[in-house]
């Protein structure tokens, strides 16, 4: 092991315990390998520094390379990986059992909602369906009858007219079907009188009459109504017919009055009797005793007016066991029903068919312990989304909204845009750390198909056009080495290497690689990177590393550059990752390293 590895796992260990430091045990491996091997090697290069300055031995262990001042963009994002998934999807499922006659797709297929997939045999079930139906008339009939007896406990008049005879009384009791009274409709009275046969052929129907009441010889108008035409013998050989007369009646005519007629001064040659011009008898609709006579003879009633009353004890029980039944029958059918239409299998959606499992020829079988067998996939293509997880130090910079990048592993060379859809409140625990979903919708899919591993970048804060350096260039206390300047007065130069001053700088945001100076540096300026001998990788390359300014320590009194670990996270912001979605400054523009 190295000793810049010694040093980091052996700051690693230690910040656990630290407790502004605790956050940096957030990060991913790989960002935390980044921070603390800078951290070690840090300590390492103020103990190297130290040494060296008492042998004289700096330039051995650490040169420079310049970099020019120049300005560019710096993005702050935050990045995420997710796994393509279409806005709507569904399993298409069989409740029910038998041959499957016909499907009507294949896999690829865009189907549209209520579209018929497939057809199921439903013989058996339409037998089933159709016994359910006869169990239901009968029910029905049964109930019918069950209210029909119900309501005729109350004996009404069927028609308006005159109590003629009432045929019961109070304490009987009476079957269904037995006669209760007799109703006579008087309100038009006709009687059948005999004219002459030559008499008659001058009569018509709808001719005035005077009609006389025989014992009060009232005379009241009339009309003819009918005129026979068969002839008959009346005492004295005269030849008649019967013509028939309605009169109105006055309200006391009864049936049964003697009158005669005048027709146009042609008297009849017999009287007759006046009849009312329908009589009802009415009967009892259900069995029962008669516990009150509502009505008297002579009585005028109206259609529907009450008679006599019956009661009956089981009556009630009666009704509401038909009605339980009735109700039964018919969820029985309607559930029959709803089996029946599950035969016929239709797209829940409109869609792309992603799967089909099931074809024409197959049989369903109900007996499958796993429940509903899945007979094709439908999915809704127009929209795909997928989430991220977002560490919760993140999270309060997302928004909905929020403009996506979109990149695919699998279409490296394209790329995607989309939105923020929907932030998820309730976080998921890894570790100590929580991360909360996050809803992406990406604005056209194109080639991407469900199952596809995206990753996200969302930009949450950015400078444009800024003066940028190397995050590496910024020592402590937010110094930089400017070749040629003349330095910050108050800071001790006695380290700074020939040709060279430490410059206080202001700075701003930061990626991983450069950092924003707000202030203290100009365009063109030229600041000194330490490059550590020997501490190139593999194949001999140096890399740049962050090193004490005067005095030694971190930049910023012991944190990373812009306020660095005092605030417990990275530089600007800083980079951290939870849940697979990391978070770094991103910016654009190049170093013109010289």
């Amino acid at each position: 092991m190295s000793l810049k590895e010694k040093a980091a796992r052996h700051v690693y260990s230690m910040t656990g315990k630290i407790p502004v430091l605790k956050k940096v045990h957030n990060l991913s491996p790989k960002k935390r390998r980044i921070v603390f091997t800078s951290v070690s090697l840090a300590v390492i290069l103020g103990a190297a520094a130290a040494v060296n300055g008492i042998f004289g031995k700096d330039a051995e262990a650490l040169s420079y390379t310049e970099y020019q001042v120049n300005k560019g963009d710096i993005a702050v994002t935050i990045s995420g990986s997710g796994t393509v998934e279409p806005k709507e999807q569904y399993d298409v499922v069989s409740l029910v059992s038998g041959d499957v006659l016909e499907d009507t797709f294949k896999e690829g297929d865009a189907v549209t909602e209520g579209a018929l997939l497939y057809r199921i045999d439903s013989s058996d079930m339409e037998k089933t369906l159709e016994k359910a139906n006869i169990s239901y008339e009968k029910s029905n009939m049964s109930y019918q009858n069950s209210l029909d007896a119900y309501n005729g406990l109350n004996v009404t008049s069927p028609i308006a007219g005159r109590v003629a005879e009432i045929l019961v009384k109070k304490g009987d009791n009476v079957s269904s079907g037995a006669k209760i009274a007799t109703i006579v409709d008087d309100t038009y009275l006709t009687a059948k009188v005999s004219f002459g046969a030559n008499d008659a052929g001058s009569l018509s129907v709808g001719q005035p009459v005077d009609v006389t009441v025989e014992n009060t010889f009232e005379v009241l108008s009339g009309t003819i109504s009918n005129i026979h035409r068969t002839k008959k013998i009346l005492d004295g050989y005269i030849e008649a017919v019967d013509v028939e007369v309605t009169v109105k009646n006055p309200g006391a005519l009864e049936s049964g009055t003697y009158v005669t007629v005048n027709a146009g001064g042609i008297d009849s040659y017999e009287g007759a009797a006046l009849e009312g011009n329908t009589e009802k008898i009415v009967t009892a609709k259900t069995s029962g005793m008669v516990s009150k006579i509502t009505a008297s003879e002579g009585e005028y009633l109206r259609a529907g007016d009450s008679i006599v009353t019956l009661t009956k004890d089981s009556a009630d029980q009666d009704l509401k066991n038909s009605e339980l039944s009735l109700r039964e029958s018919k969820l029985s059918y309607e559930s029959t029903q709803e089996q029946l239409d599950e035969y016929n299998i239709t797209a829940p959606i409109s869609g792309t068919v992603i799967e089909k499992s099931v074809k024409a020829g197959d049989t369903l079988d109900s007996s499958n312990s796993s429940g509903a067998k899945t007979l094709c996939v439908i999915a809704d293509m127009s929209e795909m989304k997928f989430t991220i997880n977002v560490d919760e130090l993140d999270i309060a910079s997302m928004k909905e909204g929020q403009k996506v990048n979109i990149t695919a592993d699998a279409l490296s060379n394209k790329r995607f845009t989309g939105y923020v859809n929907n932030i998820g409140i309730l976080g998921t625990s890894t570790d100590g750390v929580t991360s909360y979903p996050v809803e992406i919708v990406i604005d056209d899919g194109g080639d991407l198909w469900p199952g596809m591993n995206v990753t996200a970048e969302i930009v949450v804060n950015s400078a444009q056009n800024v003066l940028k350096i190397p995050v590496s260039a910024v020592n402590r206390g937010n110094t930089v080495l400017v070749k040629g300047g003349t330095g910050t007065e108050g800071i001790d130069q006695s380290s700074a290497p020939s040709g060279a001053k430490y410059v206080r700088v202001e700075l701003g945001l930061n990626d991983e690689s450069y950092i924003q100076v707000a202030n203290g540096l100009s365009e063109g300026d030229t600041v000194l990177v330490p490059v550590i001998a020997g501490s190139g990788d593999e194949t001999g390359t140096k890399k740049n590393m962050v090193v004490m300014g005067p005095g030694g320590g971190m930049p910023s009194g012991g944190g990373m550059p812009g306020g660095g670990f005092s605030g417990g996270g990275a530089p600007g912001g800083g980079t951290r990752q939870s849940g697979g979605t990391t978070r770094q400054n991103g910016g654009s523009g190049g170093a013109s390293g010289m």
